[in-house]
């Protein structure tokens, strides 16, 4: 897999994780206290198809809704070998917290999505986030006034606008950039080409070529070549480009649990520093960082930070044990 193709799997998550199909992991075993009930997101041919998980005994318990990060993610956000949502659904469902997760817009209906003119962050997870507290809200059994919303990578950059539009009880934000994706694209084919050992050359080419590209997307030219080079067109990359994580968190009033990886290669302690000097004595802001995990949750090592996308693993449990202990404190 070649440094660009890596990075839109990482970033954008628009090619096929090719060469990384192993089996995925199970599960870890969580024992029997919680049902797993089919649900769907929203109505008709539109829907989402997702699946609810309902702690045992008398509620009504507290609920999370699990919002992917960039791509046509599946419900578990499979990436390889490893199904980071399953787990954090099973690990919060064991601590009595109900969990909704559900397929992405862009993997149930990725022809509608791909000539959409108007695409744009809020369609491809906004809205079906807001959708998704909703029909949580009006499940019997849910507390209504405790559904909380996870985002991971983009869905935690978005958090604060879904926990703001769908009136949920808080966001918890993990692998949240607080600079723009078309920030991040050049400086992660940077680091790619680095931990690849590319060719000094051939990389510093690739990478002019890209910030070409965002300079002419910036300028707001058609840059027609958008699509094939960085999987997007020039007006969904300029919508993601005006998202502003840090001041949508700001203007949020419902309480937030921020998260890092301090192993991460995609989301990097520089924007754990920009979230800690917004939010470091805001009383309604929570913040934590732990150093070994990296993107996905998952333990990585820092020598080969790479391959913990590669090698099955799960989640860090005391990480998911965190995201319980605060809803459950709300």
């Amino acid at each position: 897999m070649n440094i660009r193709s890596l990075v839109l799997v990482l970033l954008l998550g628009t090619a096929s994780a090719a060469g990384w199909a192993q089996a995925p992991k199970p599960a870890p075993e969580q024992g029997t206290a919680y049902t797993e009930h089919g649900f769907s997101v929203g109505e008709g041919d539109a829907a989402l198809p997702g699946t609810l998980l309902m702690p045992d005994g008398k509620g009504p318990f507290p609920a999370m809704v699990l919002v992917h990060g960039s791509g046509p993610g599946d419900r578990d956000s499979t990436l390889g070998p490893n199904r980071p949502f399953r787990d954090i659904a099973h690990g919060l469902a064991s601590h009595g917290i109900a969990v909704l997760r559900y397929d992405k817009r862009t993997r149930v209906h990725p022809v509608a999505a791909a000539f959409d003119p108007d695409f744009n962050l809020d369609r491809e997870s906004t809205d079906d986030a807001v959708a998704a507290v909703a029909a949580l809200q009006r499940t019997p059994g849910v507390d209504p006034q405790r559904v909380f919303v996870f985002g991971h990578s983009l869905g935690a950059m978005l958090a604060p606008r879904i926990v703001q539009r769908s009136g949920a009880a808080g966001g918890v934000m993990f692998a949240a950039s607080s600079r723009t994706m078309l920030d991040l694209i050049p400086e992660q084919m940077e680091r790619m080409a680095r931990l690849q050992g590319a060719n000094p050359q051939a990389s510093a080419a690739s990478l002019a070529a890209i910030n070409d590209l965002i300079a002419r997307v910036r300028a707001g030219e058609d840059a027609p070549d958008a699509q094939s080079t960085l999987g997007a067109k020039a007006a969904y990359l300029r919508d993601a480009d005006a998202l502003d994580p840090v001041a949508e968190a700001r203007a949020t009033r419902q309480p937030l649990l921020i998260l890092h990886g301090g192993a991460d290669i995609q989301v990097t302690d520089t924007d754990w520093d920009d979230w800690t000097a917004a939010f470091g004595e805001d009383d309604r802001v929570t913040l934590k960082r732990y150093p070994r995990l990296g993107h996905l949750g998952i333990e990585t090592d820092p020598d080969a930070p790479l391959a913990s996308y590669a090698e099955a693993g799960t989640v860090d449990a005391g990480l998911i044990s965190d995201i319980a202990a605060w809803v459950n404190g709300q």
